[in-house]
Order: C-alpha cells, then sequence, then structure tokens
C-alpha cells in the first residue's frame, strides 16, 4: 500500500471524535474534526515584558482518534496535545505575566474562574490559580452534577469534590517540581486552563462541611469519570502519587 494510500485509509477511520451528550442537564457537545497536534516538550511562554506574540507550532500528521475505554491511564502527552490546541493560546512564564492579563483574559471570555459551590471546593492552590477556559470550567461542573446524582442513586448523602490544582504557569510548575519530583518538569497541559486536579482521597460533605475520606465516595466518583471518559468528554489520568485525577477537556 502506497503512503498516500495508508494515509487516506487512516484519515477515512479518524476523522471525527464524537463527543459526550447529557441531556438531563443540557450538557451537548458537537461531532467535531480530529485536530493536528503541535510538537514540543516545551512551549514558548513570555513574561510581562515580552511582546504577546503566539508561539510558533509544529504541524505533525493528525493522530489516532481517542477511543472509548473505563481505563483511566491517559498519557500526559495526550493531555498536552489537546491542550496545546484548544487551550489557552498562550502558556505563562511567571505568575506576575499571568496576573497582569489576567482582567483582559477574563474580560475576553478566555478564562473563567472558579470556586466553591455545591459541586466542588477549591484547596488551597500554592502552585496554581483558580482559572480554567470556559469549556473545561462546564466539564468541571458537569463532573459534579453527575457525580452527586450517582451518589443519590446508591443513598449517600451530597459531597463536592476537591480541585486541588488547575491553570499554572511555568513558573509554579517549576516550583512544584523542585517541592514533588513526581510531578513533571517539562510542559504540562495545566498552563492552557483546559486541566484540573480532583482529588480520589477528601471529599467535601455538603451538609455538615466535614471533609472526609470514604471509600464508597471515592468508588463513585471513580464510576462518574469511567461513564464520562466512555462517552470521551475528556482524557483522565488516575495520578497515584499526588492521589488525584488528572482532567483535561476535549472539545
Amino acid at each position: 500500500m502506497t503512503p498516500a494510500a495508508r494515509r487516506f485509509l487512516f484519515l477515512s477511520l479518524v476523522s471525527t471524535l464524537i463527543g459526550c451528550t447529557y441531556n438531563q442537564n443540557k450538557v451537548e457537545r458537537n461531532k467535531f474534526e480530529t485536530i493536528k497536534l503541535s510538537q514540543s516538550d516545551s512551549i514558548s511562554v513570555y513574561d510581562e515584558n515580552d511582546e504577546k506574540k503566539a508561539p510558533q507550532a509544529i504541524e505533525c500528521e493528525y493522530f489516532e482518534s481517542i477511543q472509548p475505554t473505563r481505563r483511566l491511564q491517559d498519557k500526559n502527552t495526550e493531555h498536552l496535545l489537546f491542550a496545546q490546541n484548544i487551550g489557552s493560546e498562550y502558556g505563562y512564564s511567571t505568575d506576575a505575566a499571568f496576573k497582569k492579563s489576567k482582567d483582559s483574559l477574563l474580560q475576553a471570555g478566555l478564562l473563567v474562574p472558579v470556586s466553591d459551590n455545591q459541586y466542588y471546593h477549591i484547596k488551597d492552590m500554592e502552585h496554581s490559580h483558580p482559572y480554567l477556559t470556559q469549556e473545561a470550567a462546564e466539564l468541571l461542573e458537569e463532573i459534579g452534577i453527575r457525580f452527586q446524582e450517582n451518589l443519590k442513586q446508591k443513598h449517600q448523602k451530597e459531597y463536592a469534590v476537591y480541585i486541588t490544582s488547575a491553570l499554572r504557569t511555568d513558573e509554579g510548575q517549576r516550583k512544584l517540581f523542585r517541592k514533588n519530583k513526581n510531578a513533571t518538569h517539562s510542559t504540562t497541559s495545566h498552563l492552557y486552563g483546559t486541566t484540573f486536579d480532583i482529588s480520589y482521597m477528601e471529599f467535601f460533605r455538603n451538609d455538615d462541611s466535614k471533609i472526609i475520606r470514604y471509600k464508597n465516595v471515592h468508588d463513585i466518583l471513580t464510576k462518574t469519570l469511567q461513564e464520562m471518559r466512555m462517552e470521551k468528554c475528556c482524557l483522565v489520568l488516575r495520578e497515584v502519587k499526588q492521589q488525584c485525577f488528572h482532567i483535561t477537556v476535549i472539545q
């Protein structure tokens, strides 16, 4: 088979990704074409003194369509490739650079703040900022809604999940790596606002505001994410050492 024929066959097999649809809560994601990838282990970042020019991406071949799976083992490289293409245009080199641009990003709708509500609570974020893209924030709320519905089906009390990390700068990533050698020292999808971490050890009980550790609740959260991963709403990596689910919106 010639290279051109192989490419035609490959593209015909993976030309579209079908997103999840959750009618009860009016969450619908449209069909969209496979995306081109930026091939890099590091991204162009800028600080508050730099001109804000878009980083030059290296276009690659289309990659194989994400397949439905209940295994929460999507690789960091897969998270990064989606984040680079559908997340914020830039990564920020320093916290100061991000803070300087934050208001304009919010006004333009490129990022939205996330704060405590009935579905999720924000843990103290030493190395990240509580902001996400609109799509990632909607995914986070959908996870919370479906998690609580699954809790109700199992006759459990109402719990909110804990968000332990959201948007990071390159500076924050370096600090995290110095503190925790299990964190990646290269580019992370957290730089693009598409990614957040949810603790699978601690949960916030809404009726009495207690922080609890409960295996049954952990299992229900896992089931919720498996359902959503089967629907291709997101990529999920269960990080054992960090005791969290690393989650990236994929459309």
